[in-house]
């Protein structure tokens, strides 16, 4: 059995003496919510995983443009409905409706597939341009859509051949179209 003995230091005694003035007084008046500690990107992450079937999020889901009325419900809900558009703001800062809910419902397989069916019906394409095509398929699937198509020069796209170097001219700005609709779809409203 282990003995300590604590030798005390000499405690030095502080006083303060704090005024706290009265600035401002009001009574009866209500005070609104404080804010709501519930994180609010948890929210907005829960709402689109629970209503997968709400019009908007379909679409989006399926790379179908959104009609203005549409846009206006997502812009309600994300700014009314779980938060305000200032918890919005300091979330997301100005990332469109369209492509947060794109990013985290994610674009469903048959729609990636859809998209690139020029190409995957190409039966000129040879094996690794296939599956050169299939990591891009498979990137906008998981992230819904690609932020710039400069990432095809960086990794996983550059190995084991650039695109530059597998599809021609012709192919790459056709491809490129393709990805850069798969974007616009979750941005623009359609009449």
């Amino acid at each position: 059995m282990s003995n300590f003995i604590l030798q005390s230091a000499e405690k030095k005694i502080v006083i303060t003496d704090l005024t706290d003035p009265i600035v401002e007084s009001t009574e009866g008046k209500e005070i609104g919510p404080a804010y709501d500690f519930e994180d609010y990107r948890k929210k907005v992450n829960r709402y689109v995983e629970e209503n997968g079937n709400f019009i908007a999020i379909y679409k989006l889901k399926n790379n179908i443009p959104l009609s203005e009325g549409d846009y206006k419900e997502l812009e309600r809900v994300l700014t009314f409905e779980l938060g305000s558009k200032e918890d919005y703001e300091r979330e997301y800062g100005d990332t469109p409706f369209g492509l947060l809910i794109r990013k985290i419902a994610k674009l469903d397989h048959e729609a990636a597939m859809m998209a690139f069916s020029k190409y995957i019906n190409d039966e000129s394409l040879n094996q690794k341009q296939i599956a050169f095509l299939n990591k891009i398929i498979n990137h906008v699937e998981q992230n819904g859509y690609m932020e710039d198509v400069s990432e095809l020069l960086k990794p996983p796209f550059d190995k084991p051949i650039s695109f530059v170097k597998i599809f021609d001219k012709e192919q790459r700005t056709d491809i490129i179209n393709s990805i850069n609709k798969i974007k616009e779809n979750a941005t623009r409203i359609i009449a």
